[in-house]
């Protein structure tokens, strides 16, 4: 079982120790019911013994049964945290490309599948206990009363072959009910991102509720229902199967004397002692097809998060050559497909070639290429033909993060994280403090020692803080994709009278797409895109 395997490859040990604990803790139950039992069949009772073989095997089962707790609560936390840390590497160390189109089904995978995996693997001292249990008194029985117990056997045969005929049923609506689940994450993204659009137009937004995530909450939860009613019934009916069984075996005792009615009763206490427990294995069993769900979504997403994967061996550093360009662009040609538009793009031949220190500007219509072309540069997007070089190195999958760790870029849709990932502490007290004050959000936003003290801001002054927090990173190569647009006027002139003077003083290489012709005079070159080639 899939369970099984997680379990053992986050600790044999532990889950060595589990599983010993769980055992002994059966059998400790067990010897409380037969020491109860012995008690209650009649004949002498030596209450001192009693009590001293009662406590010892009380305490023993308690805590036999933390334990096993303990250890399965490590092995959950160990396994969790194995499965968030593996695959958000997975996440990062794939394609760009490849995120950009699928990062939707990455959300309930990081939520959802792993809060089953955790909730049902906590329960599983509860369930091993039972199951020891189980076995311990079933054993106890074979020996006080082989007839009977053969034919209890046989009952709980039926059980077992019933459970397993039913169980598929409960594993087709788990994964209906998770593929709902991914298209309502998607929805509930656009609900949240696209809140502004929505709130604009009161028939778009009862549209949106109304024919789209409505239907898709009724589809979802409909689904949810039918895997957990199917897992009741699974459940209640092996307890049914069970009673009737059990009703059927005393009538065929009193029918055919097999054995007395006294001590039928007897061993008919000890059948109760076991189906509480076999009751609760059975219904975890039909929530293992729920984990099975669970752990084949995310060992599919990283299986197709790995074959995407850049390669570990990406640690060549580039070499400064003289002579050359800094950034190369030969014959480099990319193309896309428009789902929303169901239309292709593709861009070049493109040859460019951007020296050090160069204050670069790219112009272009809606639909151009500037943001795909700004993308290759980067070398977020793979080349279908031509390459990239730095200082003449070509670019490949050996020097791309040496590459890339060269640029600082702000996007038009950047997110901004509140912590510094790589920026200098020293550095960002020292200029830190003047481009919060040049932006006017000095009284808002402190620098401290971990990154900002708050990113609580309106969204103009969010993509204001990525522009500091770029600067900061203190980079070679700075790229900014129409960061001006939708500025205030006040901020757009410093963005093109005060920084980017600043940032050419300082020798950093400059590549700025932007619609501001009055500002084009700033560039040492201006280039235009059109239909994903350069026209001028």
């Amino acid at each position: 079982m899939k369970i099984i395997k997680l379990l053992i490859s986050s600790s044999k040990r532990l889950f060595l120790l589990a599983s010993v604990a769980s055992f002994l803790t059966g059998i400790a139950s067990t010897l409380v019911i037969k020491t109860i039992h012995d008690a209650i069949r009649g004949g002498s009772f030596d209450k001192s013994l009693f009590v001293q073989e009662f406590l010892f095997f009380w305490v023993t089962y308690g805590t036999l049964s933390i334990i096993a707790s303990y250890c399965v609560a490590l092995l959950t936390k160990k396994i969790i945290h194995k499965l968030r840390i593996n695959l958000s590497n997975s996440i990062l160390k794939a394609r760009f490309e490849t995120m950009e189109h699928n990062h939707q089904k990455l959300l309930p995978i990081l939520t959802e599948d792993i809060k089953t995996i955790a909730y049902t693997i906590d329960r599983l001292p509860g369930v091993t206990t039972g199951l020891a249990t189980v076995i311990g008194i079933l054993s106890y029985m074979v020996w006080y009363s082989p007839i009977l117990s053969l034919s209890l056997i046989a009952i709980f045969l039926t059980v077992f072959f019933f459970t397993r005929f039913a169980l598929p049923y409960v594993r087709k609506y788990a994964d209906q009910a998770r593929n709902h689940l991914n298209d309502l994450f998607e929805l509930f993204h656009g609900l949240v991102f696209g809140m502004k659009e929505l709130a604009i137009n009161r028939k778009s937004k009862e549209k949106f509720i109304r024919e789209f995530i409505m239907p898709t909450s009724d589809q979802q939860n409909h689904s949810f229902l039918k895997e957990n009613v199917v897992a009741s019934i699974i459940n209640r009916s092996t307890d049914m199967i069970l009673l009737l069984g059990i009703a059927t075996l005393i009538v065929v005792v009193f029918q055919t004397g097999l054995v007395t009615l006294d001590f039928l009763g007897e061993y008919i206490t000890l059948v109760l002692f076991i189906l509480a427990p076999l009751s609760t294995a059975a219904g975890f069993f039909s929530n293992l097809k729920r984990i099975e769900v669970a752990v084949e979504k995310i060992e599919k997403v990283g299986i197709e998060l790995d074959k995407n994967s850049i390669p570990d061996n990406g640690t060549e550093s580039l070499q400064r050559n003289e002579g050359y360009p800094l950034i190369q662009l030969q014959k480099l040609e990319h193309s896309y497909y428009h789902s929303d538009k169901d239309e292709h793009f593709a861009m070049g031949p493109i040859d460019l070639a951007i020296k050090k220190g160069e204050t670069l500007f790219i112009v272009g219509g809606n639909g151009s290429g500037k943001t795909t072309l700004a993308k290759l540069i980067l070398g977020l997007y793979k080349p279908l033909k031509g390459h990239i070089a730095f200082c003449g190195q070509k670019i490949t999958s050996k020097n791309i993060f040496s590459y890339r760790s060269h640029f600082a870029a702000v996007f038009t849709d950047s997110y901004l994280f509140q912590q510094f990932l790589d920026v200098e502490k020293s550095y960002a007290k020292e200029h830190g403090v003047h481009l919060l004050e040049m932006f006017h959000l000095e009284k808002k936003v402190k620098i401290t020692d971990q990154g900002f003290s708050t990113k609580q801001l309106s969204e103009g002054q969010k993509k204001r803080l990525s522009l500091i927090n770029a600067i900061l990173e203190n980079k070679e190569i700075y790229l900014f994709d129409e960061w001006a647009a939708n500025q205030d006027p006040v901020f757009k002139e410093i963005f093109y009278r005060q920084i980017i003077p600043y940032l050419k003083v300082s020798g950093k290489t400059l590549i700025v797409i932007s619609h501001d012709d009055q500002y084009f005079h700033l560039a040492n070159r201006v280039i235009k895109l059109q239909d994903g080639k350069i026209k001028e």
